[in-house]
């Protein structure tokens, strides 16, 4: 991670100002005057949903380390952080840089990571944070080993098992095995065990086959780690785990840790399939722009909002036609008495593919915004965190 020199603050602080710059003239008003689309935060559901998951987790081994690639919040996470989570989870290492831009640390980027630009500011920002990042390939582990000797850091390293996912991730015993000797051979490389998400489990809905892969997918998780500990390899970690399977994997013995992270907001994928009483915490905020005959139309399309799982009116049981880009079609009768101008509210069918797309939140109080919290970083770039050298 390099200083930033376009500014006496780092750049999570300009952002902050940016968007208090550009949206502040929103706090204090009414959730219904906000110029839509816009991202609603219901902050006490979501801190809620934090207490629920933290209570939660009191009963079992295993503790959380939050996915941040839902909400892109340092506010957020710090107040899972304040519930007890023991570290973080990112997707991308700009994500793990935000995170420690706002005085975070243990963060697990659950992800292999390749560019060299990339791997770089991984190595630099161990030297001040504890980062984590999963591996499965000798080769990439070496090039890490080399970016933090030139670092002058210590990157720990979890063995990525592939447990059914097809996804990333080592196939077999053997191969991690054989891994972990290998990046126990590297310097500047701690070992320190094993991640492995069972997405497949979190595709299934049927509630008994989603119970059968995942028992299938966690025997040969904790088969991994028991080998190597019986080798003398360190495998004090054992992260897996999503919002859909928290509480399955973490009420199995074994387990660590959980990486669990749209349960601070749910949304429709996730559903009623999650057990825990979550809330849904998170809305996209719109207004009907036109009512032709038996169709309600609203301003937030696919550009707004994320329609993997199905988006849904709140308080309306209105089948939906489909989501173009800047509309939203719903099946409505001229018995529907929303009028064009209405405003409204969609629960997301997918929460991390929707705050993706906005600047900012409108943090929600008593039906009013108490604040914006600027989205950071969000789309696929470093939003200016580091410079090139």
């Amino acid at each position: 991670m390099t200083n930033d020199s376009r500014g006496a603050f780092n750049p999570l602080e300009r952002r902050r100002a940016v968007i208090r710059d550009l949206y502040g003239d929103m706090i204090g008003r009414r959730v219904e005057e906000v110029p839509t689309p816009a991202l609603l935060l219901d902050l006490a559901a979501a801190e809620r949903n934090i207490a629920r998951m933290a209570t939660a987790l009191r009963t079992t081994q295993a503790e959380i380390r939050p996915h941040i690639k839902v909400h892109k919040s340092v506010e957020l996470a710090a107040k899972q952080v304040a519930a007890g989570a023991i570290g973080l989870s990112t997707a991308t290492v700009w994500e793990a840089v935000a995170l420690a831009w706002a005085g975070l640390d243990n963060l697990f980027v659950v992800n292999t990571v390749a560019h060299p630009t990339k791997i770089r500011v991984l190595a630099d920002l161990a030297r001040s944070r504890h980062v984590l990042v999963a591996v499965d390939d000798a080769t990439n582990a070496a090039e890490l080993s080399a970016a933090a000797a030139a670092a002058g850091s210590e990157l720990s390293v979890l063995i990525e098992v592939d447990t059914g996912m097809d996804r990333a991730g080592v196939d077999a015993e053997q191969d991690a095995i054989a891994l972990a000797r290998q990046v126990m051979a590297l310097d500047h490389l701690r070992l320190e065990g094993i991640t492995g998400y069972e997405g497949h489990c979190s595709l299934e809905f049927d509630p008994d086959v989603l119970v059968v892969k995942h028992c299938a997918a966690m025997d040969m998780f904790l088969h991994v780690a028991q080998r190597m500990e019986s080798l003398g390899l360190p495998c004090e970690v054992r992260s897996a785990g999503g919002t859909v399977t928290w509480k399955l994997t973490a009420e199995r013995p074994g387990i660590t840790e959980i990486q669990a992270g749209t349960y601070l907001f749910m949304d429709n994928f996730h559903g009623t399939r999650v057990p825990g009483g979550f809330e849904y915490a998170l809305t996209v905020a719109a207004t009907v722009i036109s009512r032709p005959p038996n169709r309600l139309i609203l301003d937030a399309g696919n550009k707004s909002i994320s329609v993997a799982g199905g988006p849904s009116l709140v308080g309306f049981e209105l089948g939906a036609l489909r989501f173009d880009e800047e509309h939203a079609i719903f099946v409505a009768g001229p018995d529907v008495d929303l009028p064009v101008g209405t405003w409204m509210r969609l629960t997301p069918g997918y929460a991390p593919g929707t705050t993706n797309m906005y600047d900012n939140y409108c943090v929600v109080q008593d039906d009013k915004v108490a604040d914006v919290w600027p989205v950071f970083p969000r789309g696929p770039g470093h939003n200016g965190l580091i410079q090139l050298p």
